[in-house]
């Protein structure tokens, strides 16, 4: 770099807000330059010297805006009536939450049939018979008559 750098090329580089390849060619340049490098000593010596009187230095807020300040938080303190409701807010929707899971956990049961359901025997019979056909040692002719006396809807 032949020119000199800009103040606030300085200051980024003081704060590593330049991207690395810029940060290096600053880094070479005010090692090089004597200019460059006097104003980046007065850069760090005016931080350093900021940084010190924030520390030393305690600031207080004028008195005016304290009283606003305390104004504005007394004024938005909720009413005595707020205060309860939020209080009881915990103490009923909890058990209103903790009935309803109840009511649905238990109040499905209550919405599906009603009553013993009907099973056809008729099926369980038949089905019976079938196996029975298959197995190897049976007496075939009679399995086959009480599947076929099933199918017909007569007992044996």
């Amino acid at each position: 770099m032949t020119e000199h750098l800009a103040n606030q090329t300085i200051i980024d580089y003081m704060h590593a807000g330049l991207a690395p390849e810029q940060d290096a060619h600053v880094y070479a340049h005010i090692e090089s330059c004597a200019a460059c490098r006097s104003d980046y000593d007065a850069e760090l010596a005016l931080s350093d010297m900021l940084r010190t009187y924030a520390t030393r230095e305690t600031r207080e807020l004028p008195s005016s805006v304290k009283a606003e300040i305390w104004e504005r938080i007394r004024a938005a303190r909720p009413s005595p009536l707020r205060n309860l409701a939020d209080w009881l807010r915990p103490a009923v929707t909890l058990p209103v939450a903790a009935a309803l899971a109840l009511g649905i956990y238990f109040g499905t049961s209550y919405l599906g049939p009603h009553g013993i359901a009907p099973i056809d025997a008729a099926y369980y019979l038949q089905d019976h018979a079938a196996l029975n056909s298959t197995v190897p040692f049976t007496d075939r002719v009679n399995a086959v008559a009480v599947t076929a006396s099933y199918a017909a809807g007569t007992n044996p």
